[in-house]
């Protein structure tokens, strides 16, 4: 379903319509600190329009503060200002080892418009919920805070899969094959993990269990056996197999069950991308020579080329999960790769990155409007970076340092609370 970022927005929450009014000559302390110097916060009109809110966190201590900074660096639709002296105020106070409140103020004088308290595993991940909760009453979309990435880093030696929150504090590996591990993506419900390995040898794709991490393979088949991706709504797995000859698209009802074959080719497939109602798929193909990107009839194995238009090497899509219309895809460029994105009302496509490092493996996070992707220089390090794809002038910003090693091929899941 398509949802403009702003198309739906309304201020209903309380008071805040009046107070926000308020704040229209609202000053603040500069950010920087430096020469006592002020700015003068936008009205909030303008502030949407750059996408864009002032926040700051009261009288939050100093500890949760910190997580909380972490968090809303990543978001881009928000800067950080004083206490007291943004458009909101949220304001975090342990209530417990696993509990956190969040009180929402806005306007000036200061009035209360939101207190709630929110529980996780920890206090981690219940101020993450609680920040998620300040960017959908004040953005109203869902933040992302509280999701999981599953992603492949070789800080042990070897290539193996790692989990983490979305500051990667911490991230812990869950495999230990020394072996080539690749391809992670999540399982529908979030307790497992495809995979690809060939940890008995030949390639193989495996579902990591993470309750108890039991693994269980679930194609082993003559030829490769190399990617799954499980559908968010039915639960059917499509695999990329090679057991008829070159790589085809195959779909089973259950990851456990016998697949099926989908496309009958000679071209090779790869990079399976279900849409998020569950009902279309986006492969890879070069059926014409090259690869580009291809939406898929379940029924006949057909292939539609979505005109891209924007390189004659175009791969891994990942489908927008709250404008279907939007799809992030690579593309070649200038010798190099980069993150593009086409939109499908439009029937235009148009980079998000640029720069001398490649940008590759592109995941949309729970919101529509924040992508993860895989950056590597030129020296072929590889380390994950966040990209507000509507913030005006958004610069990627790295999401780990060299401590965790080379990562790459993020997989992100949000949980139902």
């Amino acid at each position: 379903m398509k949802s403009g970022f702003f198309g739906k927005f309304s201020w209903e929450v309380g008071l805040i319509s009046a107070v926000l009014t308020a704040t229209s000559h609202l000053e603040a302390q500069s950010p920087s600190g430096r020469g006592g110097g002020v700015i003068e916060l936008p009205p909030i009109e303008t502030a949407l329009a750059r996408k864009q809110l002032f926040v700051d966190f009261g009288n939050t201590s100093p500890g949760l503060a910190k997580i909380a900074r972490a968090a809303f660096r990543l978001h881009g639709g928000y800067k950080m200002v004083a206490s007291t002296q943004g458009h909101h105020s949220f304001e975090f106070k342990a209530a417990g080892p696993t509990q956190v409140s969040l009180r929402i103020s806005s306007g000036n004088p200061r009035r209360t418009v939101l207190t709630q308290a929110y529980s996780g595993a920890d206090q981690q991940a219940a101020i993450l919920r609680a920040c998620d909760e300040a960017v959908s009453q004040t953005l109203k979309i869902p933040g992302f805070f509280s999701g999981k990435f599953a992603l492949i880093s070789d800080h042990s030696g070897s290539k193996e899969i790692y989990v983490g929150n979305v500051l990667l504090r911490p991230a812990l590996a869950k495999t230990n094959f020394k072996k080539l591990t690749y391809n992670a993506s999540w399982s529908r419900d979030g307790r497992g993990i495809f995979f690809t390995s060939n940890r008995h040898t030949f390639n193989n794709v495996f579902l990591l269990n993470l309750p108890d991490g039991r693994i269980t393979t679930v194609a082993k088949y003559k030829g490769n056996n190399l990617r799954a991706s499980q559908n968010p709504i039915t639960g059917q797995v499509a695999f990329i197999l090679s057991v008829t000859g070159n790589p085809e698209l195959w779909l089973a009802s259950a990851p456990t069950a016998r697949p099926k074959r989908v496309t009958k080719n000679r071209s090779n497939e790869s990079g399976p991308c279900w849409s998020p109602d569950g009902k279309r798929l986006i492969v890879t193909s070069d059926a014409r020579g090259k690869p580009q990107l291809y939406g898929v009839s379940l029924s006949t194995g057909a292939l539609s080329r979505i005109p891209t238009n924007l390189s004659s090497h175009c791969t891994e899509a990942s489908w927008n999960p709250r404008d279907s219309s939007k799809i992030a895809f690579t593309a070649a460029v200038s010798g190099g790769f980069q993150i593009a994105l086409f939109d499908g009302q439009e029937g235009k496509s148009r980079f998000l990155t640029s720069g001398s490092n490649d940008g590759m493996q592109a995941c949309w996070l729970n919101d529509g409007r924040h992508i993860v992707f895989t950056s590597r220089s030129k020296s072929g390090s590889k380390g994950l970076m966040i990209l507000d794809t509507e913030g005006v002038g958004a610069k990627p910003q790295a999401l780990h340092g060299t401590n965790m090693g080379n990562c790459s091929q993020v997989s992100f899941f949000y949980p139902k609370f």
